[in-house]
């Protein structure tokens, strides 16, 4: 497998008020006639999340058409979940609406951070169509089963049932003067999308030595009924890297990282990390989108499967 770069699409630049710093978990839709929405989350300029979008022609995806001028989700109310910012990370569409599973979040006092997962949605078909929250609260919060954090889902459907695969929090680590998070990939599964079965199953587990964190992670159901996904790990003495796993059942995954495919070039626009994929098919062939820079603030590029 190898991953040909074909160029950077997009970084925030302070483009505006809302739209100032970084450009994270881009996140494509199909427009129809090559066109692609691709959702992606700016920081303003208190440092806020919200979900912004642009269009591009995946014959020419590194020329972005059209710039959103408005967010489609903002921070929520002060002091809620999500009142530093809304952070999109999936959409899945089922029954002609579009659900989209963001990460909320809080600036923390004996911890940096705090988050949780939330659901906004809008009829299919809409796409300048603001998002709208399901409710004021969390789905998925801090509980028995995950009592550090729960965060970033990726959600597919298949035969009726949702399945999820999401970052759970291990606990903080002090390193030096510094209290720092880690964690690894696990999966539930809903009937409904909105109430979910923390199941335990540990998907994705620390191999690397000094390993910290897996992020991320985004699965594919293939034709013949295997698993791959791509996902972003790092260390705290190394940045983030992109990694590449396969199952058989989607819940367990054996990790295949030196077959991902494609590395990190720091010489170029992609600075010290390489990180956050997002894998799809379209009319020109399999793309992934990724983040680079110190956690996306160098914006997203693309790159073109050129060889399975």
């Amino acid at each position: 497998m190898r991953w040909r770069k074909l160029g950077r699409i997009f970084v925030a630049d302070s483009n505006s008020e809302w739209i100032h710093s970084h450009g994270i978990l881009p996140i494509p839709r199909a427009l129809g006639e090559f066109r692609y929405r691709i959702y992606f989350t700016p920081r303003d300029r208190q440092a806020r999340s919200n979900i912004s979008w642009l269009d591009i022609d995946i014959r020419e995806p590194t020329k972005v058409l059209r710039l959103s001028k408005s967010p489609l989700l903002t921070p929520g109310a002060l002091g809620y979940f999500d009142d530093c910012g809304a952070i999109g990370c999936w959409i899945v569409e089922h029954d002609g609406i579009e659900h989209l599973y963001y990460q909320g979040w809080n600036r923390g006092v004996t911890v940096s951070f705090y988050v949780s997962v939330g659901i906004a949605v809008r009829p299919a078909g809409d796409p300048d169509r603001p998002f709208e929250r399901i409710g004021s609260g969390p789905i998925l919060d801090r509980c028995m089963e995950e009592p550090v954090f729960i965060s970033d889902p990726a959600v597919l459907i298949h035969n009726g049932k949702w399945r999820m695969w999401y970052q759970s929090g291990r606990p903080w680590m002090r390193v030096g003067d510094q209290l720092l998070p880690s964690y690894d990939i696990r999966y539930a599964d809903s009937s409904n999308g909105r109430h979910w079965n923390l199941t335990g199953i540990k998907s994705l587990s620390f191999e690397h030595p000094g390993e910290v964190a897996i992020a991320r992670f985004c699965p594919l159901q293939e034709r013949d009924g295997y698993y791959q996904a791509w996902y972003s790990y790092r260390g705290n003495d190394w940045g983030y890297c992109i990694g590449f796993a396969t199952s058989t059942d989607g819940e367990r995954w054996t990790r295949r990282d030196d077959q991902a495919g494609i590395e990190l070039d720091p010489d170029s626009w992609e600075r010290s990390m390489i990180c956050y994929p997002y894998v799809f098919d379209t009319e020109m062939g399999r793309m992934m989108l990724y983040n680079s820079g110190r956690y996306g603030e160098a914006g997203f590029g693309i790159a073109v499967l050129d060889q399975a």
